[in-house]
């Protein structure tokens, strides 16, 4: 689960830069306002780790806290999805240029409709853009003629009853936002961001590997 959480900070990190919003900054933010938190609940000068540690055991439910937050309903989640700007910036162009990286056979073009689409239900669904990238290039490297063995289709490898379930199509808007139902749905079931991540990326390992932080 590290590693995942690692990966898709990998792929935050590269999407602001300058004086534009930075994700990095944001994480960084956020685990120091994690350790001011438990500080406040032990020994202020008992070590991070040995906070952790002494946690009882089944009382996770700070640490899920936190790492729901940085994936999902946390202030840093709307801040992206509100930001009029995010397709317009540097950043923007970074994201492009990372994407083209792992699907050479897409042009610009192709790219900034997937991430238009993206950013644009990711929005109107209150989720985070770039954990369905993350998914997107697990599930089909940003492929939309992906099909599956099992009859997945599309970037985000939806099932056949899929679209029936989210009333979409297989057209890349039509994938896109059947995606980002999806993955909001199981979270919603799930309540906790690592089960979730953990029952819809099985194959995250593979593009840890392919980045070489396997």
């Amino acid at each position: 689960m590290k590693k995942c959480i690692l990966f898709l900070m990998i792929v935050s990190k590269i999407s602001f830069s300058g004086g534009e919003i930075s994700f990095q900054k944001q994480k960084e933010k956020i685990e120091q306002e994690r350790i001011e938190k438990l500080k406040t609940q032990t020994d202020s000068n008992a070590d991070k780790s040995k906070e952790l540690d002494d946690l009882p055991k089944g009382d996770t439910s700070n640490i899920q806290s936190q790492s729901n937050k940085l994936f999902y309903d946390d202030k840093f989640v709307k801040k992206i999805n509100n930001a009029s700007h995010i397709q317009k910036n540097i950043g923007n162009r970074k994201l492009v240029e990372y994407i083209k990286t792992q699907n050479s056979r897409l042009n610009e073009n192709e790219i900034q409709s997937i991430l238009d689409y993206v950013f644009k239900y990711s929005r109107e669904y209150n989720f985070n853009p770039y954990l369905v990238l993350a998914v997107m290039n697990t599930e089909s490297h940003f492929n939309h003629s992906t099909v599956s063995s099992a009859g997945a289709r599309g970037l985000m490898q939806l099932m056949p009853f899929n679209f029936k379930e989210f009333g979409v199509d297989n057209s890349i808007s039509g994938n896109i936002k059947g995606g980002v139902l999806h993955l909001k749905r199981d979270y919603e079931k799930l309540a906790v961001f690592q089960k979730c991540l953990s029952a819809i990326m099985l194959a995250v390992e593979d593009w840890l590997t392919m980045l070489g932080k396997g």
